[in-house]
């Protein structure tokens, strides 16, 4: 891809998230208001065994989206009809960034989470034949994804 775009999704066992699939495409939509709101999302079961082994004592309603069987646990709901995937999405930017540039590409992630997009950033790293470093100059046509970066490059 010339501009920077993340494609997730996701099938899980449980009636409430199901099959999601969400694209966000730097250029055409905001961050702000399409992706960094979505919250991580866990069971119920899952953060019961978490507090009764003295963890996640800092997760909340309010950070995560807590289910049961059949409930969203959150009072108010979703923020995002389809925010499992939003957030799957918005994990994913922030484990390519730790690549340490911006990113001009596509990624594409189906089932995926934080193991496997780390591994796909630690082959990345470790065939740079596969990719390049790009920079641009003050008059240079800026991937329309970073145009509002530009005055800082």
């Amino acid at each position: 891809s010339s501009r920077f775009r993340v494609t997730a999704s996701i099938d899980f066992d449980h009636a409430l998230i199901a099959r999601q699939a969400y694209t966000f495409d730097f250029g055409a939509t905001g961050f702000v208001q399409e992706i960094s709101k979505a919250r991580t999302f866990t069971f119920k079961r899952e953060v019961d065994y978490l507090r009764s082994q003295g963890l996640a004592q800092g997760g909340s309603l309010e950070n995560a989206i807590v289910v049961d069987d059949f409930n969203i646990l959150n009072p108010e709901g979703l923020r995002y009809r389809d925010e499992f995937v939003r957030h799957k999405i918005l994990d994913a930017i922030g484990d390519l960034y730790l690549m340490g540039s911006s990113l001009i590409g596509e990624f594409v992630g189906f089932k995926s989470g934080h193991a496997e997009n780390h591994a796909l950033v630690k082959k990345l790293m470790e065939q740079p034949e596969t990719w390049e470093f790009v920079t641009f100059g003050k008059n240079d046509k800026v991937p329309s994804s970073y145009e509002g970066f530009a005055e800082s490059l």
